[in-house]
């Protein structure tokens, strides 16, 4: 049954007209709308009208364009919770050393960079995605190192964790951290035997070297947003909550208003939701002196949530842990802000509105961020705040009971089991390793959890977090049986994950991450059906169509 036309007029979009109607059909629709499938979706003006419309009922329609999609699949826009995409769109102009397997690979990669490149002397050389346990000398590159592949510039590349950097010489001395490094609650400036700085700087000690590499430009920013926004689409991905702030090539107020520009103009495929990562009172108070209000903006650009970083990574092991690293009984991770200081500053953004989304890795910072939300809500009691926590990785069973006590939200990345296999039960013991990565238990006790990358930190693509969240396995397939077996997901609960889960993250779960009546017509077309494919095909099916808005946006 069609809605009624005063309905079909409130489902109007604000930004955009569309001619007529689309009959979309011959397809097996996943509406994740309790496991139910259709086989045909009617759309008009940018939402959809119904489901399981006869196709002959508007075969001598004139106003209804009708697509046969030829027996393929068809699911909702798959949504990102968590990434920061112009630090990927950048880092594409800059050296990624993702695949670099040792120190002599990244010294041969950013040579050739310079070459081809014909980088000045005295220019920023910059580069980021290295590991050293992918390496096959396990040890974090010196500043020693860097001088001897870029001697006549300076040098900061960031780890592929995107919480520790290592520097060159030239580069601590521009920060004038080299010769005096101060020391820090919430950073490091790693030193050698002798006092003098590695280049290693972990958490905000990095600040030093960032806030000295000049800035691009707005105009800059709408670039990188339209060059690499197709990256986001050949993945199926329609949403994407955006962490760009800290974005240390540009400011906050150009990056917000790169994104309103192209909105307005029309340009944005993807929909882009605006995290806010203002990391102390004066950014935060700068912030609201702009008068935006919580999630304002259009269907295209909005903001969102307000986000800090308590702690850093469990592979820098600055991750902020309840007992120490396994072996290291004087190293329990860095918290980069005091218990009053985090408080104060979710208050601030609580009282005037802002969803609060907090980092928290290790098992002492979500401790710490589940009391402080406790306290908040006690004191300032919000009918329905969804409180979230982004990462939830290193986890106790206290620590899940809270998350489901207080109706905390879990953005989780299913991807990070990739990395972080190979090194957690050496970083942190079997013990802890047991009630850690237990996505499956969130769910069995009735926690909130969405999908997210984290990218550039993984790879922002669903379908290769989906393929591990369902096997519990690296993208070899290894190890047989599983890593975490017992955590492993349905594939509904997977798929779920990048749609019904991430749209309840943001308040949009009656808009998005459903094929249903009254939704945005946000949707992918897929050759095969990710429910029923053999389980290692799951990561490499093909995304053939992304619709965004009844609009076609990309076909692959």
């Amino acid at each position: 049954m069609l809605p009624s036309p005063c309905i079909i007029c409130n489902m109007k979009l604000r930004t955009r007209r569309f001619p007529m109607k689309k009959l979309f059909y011959n397809a097996t629709f996943h509406t994740m709308d309790d496991g139910k499938t259709a086989k045909s979706l009617l759309s008009e003006e940018g939402r959809i009208l119904a489901m399981d419309c006869d196709p002959a009922a508007y075969s001598d329609d004139p106003s209804c364009e009708r697509i046969d999609l030829q027996g393929r699949t068809v699911l909702p826009g798959f949504h990102d919770s968590h990434e920061h995409f112009l630090c990927y769109a950048i880092d594409k102009e800059k050296i990624d050393f993702y695949n670099a397997r040792s120190v002599a690979e990244m010294a041969e990669m950013t040579r050739r960079y310079i070459r081809e490149r014909s980088i000045p002397k005295g220019q920023w050389v910059q580069g980021g995605g290295w590991n050293e346990n992918f390496f096959d000398v396990k040890k974090v590159p010196t500043r020693q190192q860097l001088d001897e592949m870029a001697p006549d510039n300076p040098v900061m590349f960031t780890r592929a964790c995107c919480s520790t950097a290592v520097a060159n010489t030239a580069a601590l001395e521009l920060a004038g951290i080299y010769k005096d490094p101060p020391k820090m609650s919430d950073g490091e400036v790693v030193l050698d035997e002798k006092g003098i700085p590695t280049g290693l700087l972990n958490e905000r000690a990095r600040f030093y070297v960032y806030s000295i590499i000049p800035n691009i430009s707005k105009d800059d920013v709408k670039q990188l947003i339209l060059d690499y926004q197709e990256d986001l689409l050949r993945t199926g991905l329609t949403t994407v909550q955006t962490d760009d702030f800290k974005l240390w090539d540009a400011t906050f107020k150009d990056i917000l208003q790169a994104y309103k520009e192209l909105e307005q103009e029309g340009r944005l495929k993807v929909r882009f939701i605006q995290q806010l990562r203002l990391i102390d009172h004066e950014e935060l108070d700068a912030y609201l002196a702009m008068g935006i209000k919580p999630y304002e903006g259009s269907d295209r650009f909005k903001v969102g949530t307000f986000k800090l970083l308590p702690d850093g990574s469990l592979g820098g092991k600055t991750a902020a842990l309840l007992a120490p690293y396994e072996g290291e009984k004087e190293n329990k991770g860095i918290l980069t802000y005091t218990r009053e200081q985090l408080y104060s500053l979710l208050e601030k953004a609580h009282l005037n509105g802002l969803q609060l989304a907090m980092h928290a890795i290790g098992d002492g910072t979500m401790d710490l961020v589940l009391s402080c939300y406790k306290e908040l809500q006690e004191k300032h009691p919000k009918e329905d705040p969804r409180f979230r926590i982004i990462h939830c990785q290193i986890t106790n069973e206290d620590i899940l009971d809270r998350f489901a006590e207080q109706n905390v939200i879990a953005d989780i990345q299913p991807l990070f089991i990739k990395a972080d296999m190979e090194v957690a039960e050496q970083l942190i013991g079997r013990e802890r390793l047991r009630t850690s990565y237990n996505w499956k238990s969130m769910l069995q006790k009735g926690v909130h959890i969405s999908g997210s990358s984290d990218a550039p930190v993984e790879s922002f693509d669903p379908r290769l977090a989906i393929y591990c969240a369902v096997t519990s396995k690296n993208l070899e397939g290894k190890p047989e049986g599983g890593w975490m077996p017992e955590q492993r997901l349905t594939r509904e609960e997977a798929v779920g994950l990048y749609t019904t889960g991430a749209a309840y993250t943001c308040y949009e779960e009656n808009i998005k991450g459903m094929l249903k009546q009254g939704f945005l017509a946000d949707f992918i077309v897929m050759p095969e059906d990710i429910m029923t494919v053999p389980e290692e095909r799951i990561q490499t099916l093909n995304v053939d169509e992304v619709w965004v808005g009844g609009e076609k946006v990309y076909e692959g």
